[in-house]
């Protein structure tokens, strides 16, 4: 509830160069799928939040690309490792 009424008097400069939390970070980059997930990307562009939704973007970019990797080692892995 606070950080909702903090993050909504802040001036327009100060919320362009607010950058994500950590945890935020990590959560975008561990849920990167979802209606949700990108709702709050778009709310983060709508509400001026710039530097925001850049930096979730981008989490998600890696985290997408972080599953798809994993997947392609486990799929190669069950391919080698498959008993005839």
């Amino acid at each position: 509830m606070t950080d909702d009424f903090l993050e909504k008097n802040l001036s327009k400069t100060n919320k362009k160069n607010r950058p994500l939390t950590g945890m935020q970070k990590f959560m975008f980059g561990m849920i990167c799928w979802g209606v949700h997930t990108m709702s709050q990307v778009r709310s983060f562009e709508t509400n001026g939040f710039d530097r925001k939704h850049l930096e979730a973007k981008k989490a998600i970019r890696i985290g997408m690309t972080v599953y798809a990797v994993l997947i392609t080692i486990f799929v190669i892995l069950a391919i080698l490792f498959k008993k005839n």
